[in-house]
């Protein structure tokens, strides 16, 4: 979590009587950097005897506290930005922008934590209409780089998006040329029809993606898949695909699939290695 000199806040530590009081005191802090950086122990147990954080959650954390630079902070999200793997060192003398793989343990630190800082997670589109809308804007917001594609030309609903970081109107007889090779990449076939999602998904079906989900009514997919496998595409090829796309919770609106396909994606993304 940062605080900055301006008052801003960005992040959570976890919320809270303890995120309010730890706030003030690192705005208490901005014109003593001499006592930084340092460690602060909070125990969510109301009879604990020391650290109490105030909250009774049970558990605890140790909170580090640090000051950093704006130029510093820029330097590493425009490494980050081209692709350099970045990580953040913080250890009881400061903290520091390393790239990944480099830092080497320094056992004369009384402590330290690394934590990798990775490009945002990624996810193509494929349909540009009233779901693809929404889902563009609850992907964006969740922290994703968002691509989207279509095949009409001054679709309203592309042209209003003003959340997708990259769109595209393309053939999706092409589609497999225009989504670059990703095992990390999701993908979700939300376009405006059986065919036009049919014709995408035979041409990605074949390649590794994190997640690889379709629109469309259990009738839908019954028909699709019957006929793929027909032309030698295989069971188990068919079941990567989550179809119908999304948790189900009786969605009904855009919004609603959205959301319900945003929690599906959460899931894959957060799933135990």
């Amino acid at each position: 979590m940062a605080v900055t000199s301006g008052g801003a806040l960005l992040g959570t530590i976890g919320g809270g009587s303890m995120e309010h009081k730890l706030v003030e005191l690192a705005r208490n802090l901005m014109d003593q950097p001499e006592k930084l950086p340092f460690l602060k122990r909070q125990v969510h147990r109301s009879e604990e005897p020391r650290d109490r954080s105030g909250m009774i959650c049970s558990g605890e954390q140790t909170v580090a506290f640090h000051s950093i630079e704006i130029d510093a902070l820029s330097d590493a999200m425009e490494r980050l930005a081209s692709g350099t793997v970045i990580e953040v060192l913080l250890t009881s003398t400061g903290l520091r922008f390393e790239s990944g793989g480099t830092t080497v343990p320094d056992t004369s630190e009384p402590w330290s934590y690394r934590l990798p800082m990775n490009a945002p997670p990624r996810i193509a589109i494929v349909g540009g209409g009233h779901v693809g809308l929404a889902l563009s804007r609850t992907m964006h917001q969740l922290g994703f780089h968002v691509m989207q594609f279509d095949h009409r030309e001054d679709l309203n609903t592309m042209s209003a998006n003003a959340w997708a970081h990259e769109r595209q109107v393309v053939d999706f007889a092409r589609i497999d040329e225009l989504i670059p090779d990703d095992p990390e990449l999701y993908v979700a076939l939300v376009s405006h029809g059986y065919r036009t999602d049919e014709v995408a998904l035979r041409r990605l079906l074949r390649r590794r993606w994190k997640y690889l989900g379709m629109l469309g009514s259990k009738a839908k997919v019954e028909a699709m898949f019957a006929a793929m496998r027909a032309d030698g595409f295989t069971q188990e090829e068919l079941s990567r695909v989550h179809s119908p796309i999304g948790l189900p919770i009786n969605s009904h609106t855009a919004e609603e699939i959205a959301v319900s396909i945003a929690a599906q994606i959460i899931g894959v993304k957060n799933a135990p290695l």
